[in-house]
């Protein structure tokens, strides 16, 4: 365990430069105590660790320091290699450059590792795209890319609003195949939230030579994470029921864990948007979908299997 905490101890001087002995503590879970006797082994078997007095000190490595270790174990090799996005890295124009990375990271991955990496490369492919293909085209992509990475503002047309406002881009999304900026209005007040713009849905864009100070506090996987919740919340409700066939089960998304019923059933908890989206996913399964709940389900279900039969 400790051997482990000290690499990770090394890597975080590496990767965030100089930091307190409070700062890693909090990263590392342990005391400040512990951290300070870690730095002193660290400094005992060579590493270049050295602390900076005074106010706004702390505990650095060497500039030119790095270390050959990568720390990684064979499940993170794993994440790293097969969880990159292929379109999305294309509409960034970043594809040619993933291969060439990945190249250069498993050439420099110990042998054993090396292998894991390979293995997982040539058998594990994560495509979230469907098979529609359909997307939309990043029309303004470059520019927010641009204006995020120099911190400038950019001024925007939304939607069918006629005038430019300026926002201040703190992120872009990949929602699958759909992107969105993720953007504050300059000088918003405490209890005007950072807003998210669809980037298909803006009608004009024209960078800006204002330059804005990006919040330090502003993280952008927070942040999008606590956006779903927010819209999940608002989305209309419709809880059901049913009872399914063990291969029809996929059509629907449970909420609960599914039940084993009588043989070749099974109970489903989902829940839909409103009674008439529920009968139309029941009537889709020709019988192998029966209402347990809500009662005014089956009663609509019963209703639109009848005009079915009456039409035919």
């Amino acid at each position: 365990m400790r051997a482990e905490r000290l690499l990770r101890l090394l890597l975080r001087l590496q990767t965030h430069g100089q930091s307190t002995v409070g700062q890693l503590a909090q990263h590392l879970e342990v005391s400040p105590r512990t951290v300070q006797r870690d730095l002193d082994a660290l400094s005992l078997a060579g590493v270049p660790v050295y602390s900076v007095r005074g106010r706004g000190g702390g505990w650095a490595l060497l500039p030119d320091y790095r270390t050959r270790l990568t720390g990684l174990t064979p499940a993170e090799v794993m994440s790293v290699f097969v969880g990159s996005t292929a379109h999305v890295l294309a509409d960034l124009g970043l594809d040619a450059s993933s291969d060439q990375a990945s190249a250069k990271l498993i050439a420099a991955l110990p042998e054993g590792t090396r292998r894991e990496a390979e293995f997982a490369r040539q058998r594990l492919l994560v495509d979230h795209a469907g098979w529609d293909d359909r997307r939309e085209a990043p029309r303004w992509l470059d520019l927010c890319r641009q204006a995020i990475w120099e911190e400038r503002r950019i001024a925007i047309t939304y939607r069918d609003r006629t005038e430019p406002f300026r926002v201040e881009s703190l992120g872009l999304v990949a929602k699958n195949r759909t992107w969105y900026l993720v953007a504050a209005k300059p000088n918003r007040p405490r209890n005007d939230p950072v807003r998210t713009y669809r980037l298909s849905r803006i009608t004009s864009a024209t960078l800006t030579d204002e330059a804005f100070t990006r919040p330090s506090d502003f993280d952008l996987t927070q942040h999008w994470a606590q956006t779903q919740r927010r819209f999940r919340a608002t989305l209309p409700s419709y809880p059901i029921v049913v009872r399914v066939r063990d291969h029809a089960v996929r059509r629907f998304r449970p909420t609960a864990p599914v039940k084993a019923d009588i043989d070749g059933w099974s109970l489903v908890h989902a829940d839909l948007e409103n009674v008439d989206e529920a009968c139309a996913a029941v009537l889709a399964l020709a019988g192998d979908a029966v209402v347990v709940a809500p009662p005014e389900l089956s009663t609509t279900v019963r209703r639109a299997a009848g005009r079915i039969v009456e039409s035919h």
